[in-house]
Order: C-alpha cells, then structure tokens, then sequence
C-alpha cells in the first residue's frame, strides 16, 4: 500500500487518505452497482496499491476478508489493451490455480473485483534463486498449456500501437531506435512464417506480476494476455528481469528441458522485441500517466525506457543477432518455445 492510514468516510466506505474524489465516487459507485451482495452489510475499507499504470488498484477490507478492485482507464485502445479479453484472460487463469477468481466486473471500461491475491510480489533480485526460476518455469508451462478464449497477442502490433502514439506526443526517439525497428520488422517476419510454437501467454512479466508464496505462484494484470509466442512470453521476463546469460539458461532448462540451440534464439531474439515494444509503451506513458499514476518506489518511465533500449541493445551487441535469425528458423517437433 502507499498511503496514508487516514481514512475518509463516505457512507459505509472508508477511504485511504491517498485516494482522490474521482477514484473513491467511481469505486463506490462500482461496487454499489456490482458487488455489494458480494462484501455484506459492513464497513468497507479501501487502500491505495502501488503499481497499476493506467489502472488504479485498490485493496479492500470486507467482513474480515480481502479483496482488489481494478479500475481501468477508458482509453484502453491506446495502450494496445482489449477490456473483455483481459477479463477472459484472467478468468482464464484463474481456472488454471494461476490467478485470482474474478467476482465481478463491467464492461466496456473493464473494471473488476478479484479475489486478493496474498504473497510476495517478486523482484528481479529474486531470481537469483535457482529455485524460484525454475519455479516461475514450470509456472508459466502451466499457462502456455491451458486454454483461453480471449485473443490474439503480438507484441509486434503492439509496438507499432504505441510507436504511432509516441510520435504523436513528439516524445523523442532514444538513440539507435530506428535501428532497431528495422531489425524488429526482421524478426517479426521470421516468426509469423514459421510455425513457432504458441500458447495462453500473460505477455507482460515483469517481475511484479508474479506474487509468491511456499505453495504457489500466481499471476496480476492481463492487460496483454492471450494466445501468442511461448518465446515471448520467456523473452519478456528475462528482460524485465535483466537476466543474465546462466538465469537464462536456467529458466529454458526448466521450462524445456530439451530446449536447443533454435528456442535459445528465439528467446534471445524475444528479448529483443520485449525491450524494443517496452520501451516504446513507455515513451508513450510517459506524457500522459507520470503525473498522475501510483509507481513504484524508484521507478520512473524514463528509466525504464532505457532500461528496455539496453536490453534490446544487449541483443544486438551480442554480435549474434545474424546468427540467432539463422538458427531460430529451425523449430524442433516438440519444442515449448
């Protein structure tokens, strides 16, 4: 939580003192039209979550229990962002024992009640644990096995979506960018001509989307699940994550422990995409949810932007950008990724 333990009363709800009117008459309003019957006769306490960008999270506090309502901003298109599918996508999950159960929910905006989901948000840092990167693995083949209805994920697309809306808030391109859109545009081509392999992907791991506990982990924040390339879904956590060559390695390993030298560069390939596509989501947030979303402690969209370019650049100044294109285009029968 990030604010205040001050609590502002608006009839049964009590607010947290970092809520502003406009959440706290949307959030009432929502959970008296959706889900009163759902929390009880009582008091209801509501607290600020960090994290969220173009939501807002909340935690509530009903009859003793937990739960975490969503409320999402109205311009999803332009954050690449399909409400019902998201939706879809969670429930997706849920039934998986992979994300919290959604209550309920309400279209066109997207807003929702889930079940709270309790455990550690994971960190970067984490993942020096062999343990947890093989866990996160087997995590993430259990998704990529299941069943969604929700769509079709590209990241490809989705960095286009948000290139175009860069360019339209003039936010400035970082250095070597145009150089790497056109080697994206190569390595979109290799993978929509080849049968590589695909599944129900969450398509955004930073680490902060994984909560941890002794038993489980599950996931947050299905804005960009849906049916797409296993390889991205791998690519993206070790580039949110910054892994190193061994995590890397240990994270295919467990995922796949046939993984050969075609899924290693693809995931490589991967990353390159997940911080060329991240890095331009940021450029286009940047002008428009800096002043106004709850970020976590030390971040900022600039940083991350660059963080994402040198990822992206790690890539590419590898020298073996050439020969992950050669060796990717080979897809073992079998293959997860």
């Amino acid at each position: 939580m990030t604010g205040s333990a001050d609590l502002t009363a608006t009839g049964r709800y009590a607010f947290a003192g970092d809520i502003g009117p406009d959440v706290r008459e949307r959030a009432a309003s929502f959970l008296d039209r959706k889900a009163l019957d759902l929390l009880g006769d009582g008091p209801i306490t509501v607290e600020r979550l960090q994290g969220g960008a173009s939501n807002v999270n909340l935690r509530l506090i009903a009859g003793g229990r937990r739960y975490a309502l969503r409320l999402c901003d109205p311009e999803a298109r332009r954050w690449g962002v399909d409400r019902a599918a998201s939706i879809q996508a969670q429930q997706d999950a849920a039934a998986l024992g992979l994300a919290p159960r959604i209550l309920a929910s309400e279209l066109p905006c997207g807003d929702f009640l889930a079940e709270y989901a309790d455990g550690v948000q994971m960190t970067a840092a984490m993942l020096a644990d062999d343990t947890l990167v093989a866990r996160v693995a087997r995590t993430l083949r259990t998704l990529n096995a299941g069943a969604t209805t929700s769509q079709e994920f590209s990241p490809f697309d989705d960095a286009r979506i948000f290139i175009e809306h860069a360019d339209a808030e003039k936010a400035p391109r970082p250095d070597r960018y145009d150089e790497m859109l056109a080697r994206l545009l190569r390595v979109e081509a290799l993978f929509v001509t080849r049968d590589v392999p695909r599944g129900f992907c969450h398509s955004d791991s930073v680490p902060q989307n994984y909560l941890v506990t002794d038993e489980r982990i599950q996931l947050v924040d299905f804005d960009y699940a849906g049916y797409g390339w296993t390889a991205f879904e791998l690519a993206s956590l070790c580039c949110q994550a910054e892994l190193d060559d061994d995590r890397t390695a240990i994270l295919l390993r467990a995922y796949d422990p046939e993984a050969d030298d075609g899924q290693r560069a693809r995931v490589e390939l991967m990353r390159f995409v997940a911080g060329v596509r991240e890095a331009a989501w940021a450029l286009m947030a940047e002008p428009i949810l800096a002043a106004k979303t709850a970020t976590l402690d030390g971040w900022s969209y600039q940083d991350h932007a660059a963080r994402n370019i040198r990822q992206a650049a790690r890539v590419v100044d590898s020298g073996a950008f050439e020969v992950y294109l050669a060796r990717a285009r080979t897809v073992r029968e079998g293959a997860l990724c």
